[in-house]
């Protein structure tokens, strides 16, 4: 008896050591990538002396950010399954004192999220600084599973920042870039470098801080779009054009349809989570209150 139990725990303690070497044996892979990776960019993430460090600001806790500017294009859209388009030279709806052409995958409100997340990370890093993470903890910051189809759409996404070039035109002259800059990844693991132009455009102001606690609780793509347009504007009454949101937004249904199936529950999604009250929707306007955020001091 007593023979049978300690052949059975010296089996159980080699199996444990055996899950214990593979463990260990794939932190070393792990580790031994990133120092590869590192290397690799490292002479790339020198900057030149003399020269002067531009970096992504700090944010609110729990925030990401967009240049206000972009909160009012369909530069991330709301596009249906199956709808995106390749682009070449495309002038995406928007204001028309910021004209913005895109050549490249149209971006979508996943691609956006990834983008936010990516600008979190960033926090602090100056042009050409690389940015590190693991596949799994950057799919659960974004409300994701651990699945080969959300790495599938991870992957697809930073590929489309990564190569999809904007083309801003401004009053006074205009800018072009990509959203990522450079991409690496490896065994679950990824380095990116965000454009310096990107940085630089950060580093200016002028941004749109958006709750990313709050983005979370968010189901539809047409409610973020409305998050970041909403944030883009300052606290109180606004008003806009009911055809120019459905197109700034992507929406390429009918304007019926907009108005009366895709809007309304999209509005009541962000009232429910405290970013508007007082919607409204007539024949051809949309309006609302935008509230102060819960931990503002403009908060009542």
């Amino acid at each position: 008896m007593l023979e049978s139990q300690s052949i059975a725990i010296n089996k159980a303690n080699s199996r444990v050591e055996e899950i214990l070497g593979r463990r260990l044996r794939e932190v070393a892979v792990r580790e031994s990538i990133k120092h590869e990776l590192k290397a690799e960019v490292s002479s790339v993430c020198t900057p030149e002396l003399g020269s002067v460090r531009k970096e992504i600001p700090f944010l609110p806790l729990l925030a990401s950010a967009m240049p206000t500017q972009w909160t009012r294009t369909g530069l991330f859209s709301n596009i249906k399954k199956g709808e995106r388009r390749i682009l070449v030279n495309e002038t995406l709806e928007g204001r028309s004192d910021c004209r913005v052409r895109i050549s490249g995958e149209e971006l979508d409100m996943y691609d956006n999220d990834v983008f936010l997340h990516v600008v979190q990370l960033a926090q602090g890093m100056a042009a050409g600084e690389p940015i590190y993470f693991e596949r799994l903890a950057f799919l659960k910051a974004i409300g994701r599973n651990d699945s080969s189809r959300d790495y599938n759409h991870l992957q697809e996404s930073v590929e489309r920042l990564a190569s999809t070039t904007i083309f801003i035109d401004g009053l006074r002259g205009g800018e072009s870039f990509r959203l990522i800059d450079k991409l690496k990844w490896g065994d679950g693991l990824y380095w990116i470098m965000m454009d310096p132009l990107v940085v630089s455009i950060f580093e200016s102001g002028y941004l749109a801080f958006i709750d990313m606690e709050v983005r979370l609780k968010l189901k539809s793509p047409l409610a973020k779009y409305l998050q970041n347009y909403v944030v883009g504007h300052a606290v109180g009454d606004h008003r806009i054009g009911l055809e120019s949101l459905r197109l700034w937004s992507g929406s390429r249904g009918r304007i019926r349809d907009f108005k009366s199936r895709a809007l309304p529950p999209a509005l009541k999604e962000l009232e429910i989570v405290g970013v508007i009250q007082n919607w409204e929707i007539d024949e051809t306007v949309v309006r609302w209150t935008r509230l102060a955020h819960s931990k503002s001091k403009r908060r009542v």
